[in-house]
């Protein structure tokens, strides 16, 4: 058979050839859909149950608030303390917090000439509410508040603020400071001054009984008031 008989063939059934390519176009669609794994109902559900539950807990932890965010108390950012004693301008000031004795100081207008330095620590960290005492040289300190010696041990470091205080240096006293002594005047004074500029300076408290007119006697009465 030769093309143009082939030709003329399928001119002629052309109906039939398309039933046939139309046949074979729809039984190969059936067939690739019936090759399709099934899907498992049991499987969808479980997906779509997973992902309801995802969402509710997301939203229901967006629902609740945040702890730190509700009650976190609010942090103090000032400290008001009160201040008095040897400073020019004693009262009540608000500084930042986490400010020390120094910074108080500053703000008062700094500590007066009869200031016993000795007996305060400008580094002490102040804590809302202090009372803060500044002495005077030679005052004695009974009943005041603490002076910012530390923030853990104030009636310690008040006592011991105290007792510095009343104490005088034999090696760098004056005639003035060494009048302060129980039974101590001007020309006794001027004798342990003598000594110490002779002697190049007092070794032991106890040297003191060496010095003309003062013996054992008057050493003891003395001695808790003496420092080198």
């Amino acid at each position: 058979m030769n093309f143009e008989k082939i030709k003329g063939f399928i001119l002629e059934k052309k109906g039939l050839v398309i039933g046939i390519i139309a046949t074979i176009l729809i039984g190969g669609y059936f067939i690739q859909k019936n090759n399709q794994p099934a899907i498992n109902n049991s499987q969808v559900l479980s997906e779509n149950n997973k992902n309801q539950s995802t969402d509710f807990s997301k939203n229901k932890s967006n629902n609740i608030p945040s702890a730190t965010g509700v009650n976190s108390p609010s942090k103090q950012n000032t400290v008001t303390v009160d201040i008095a004693g040897a400073v020019k301008h004693s009262g009540v000031y608000t500084l930042k917090n986490g400010a020390r004795l120094n910074d108080l100081l500053k703000v008062c207008g700094g500590l007066t000439d009869k200031a016993e330095t000795r007996a305060i620590n400008r580094a002490a960290l102040l804590k809302d509410q202090d009372q803060i005492y500044v002495p005077h040289i030679g005052e004695k300190i009974e009943n005041v508040p603490a002076v910012g010696n530390t923030t853990t041990a104030n009636s310690s470091a008040s006592d011991s603020a105290s007792s510095n205080s009343e104490q005088v240096h034999l090696n760098s006293a004056t005639v003035e400071d060494l009048q302060k002594l129980n039974g101590v005047g001007q020309k006794k004074a001027e004798q342990i001054i003598a000594y110490r500029d002779q002697n190049g300076g007092f070794k032991q408290i106890e040297d003191l009984t060496k010095v003309t007119g003062i013996g054992e006697k008057t050493f003891e009465k003395l001695k808790d008031q003496l420092a080198l």
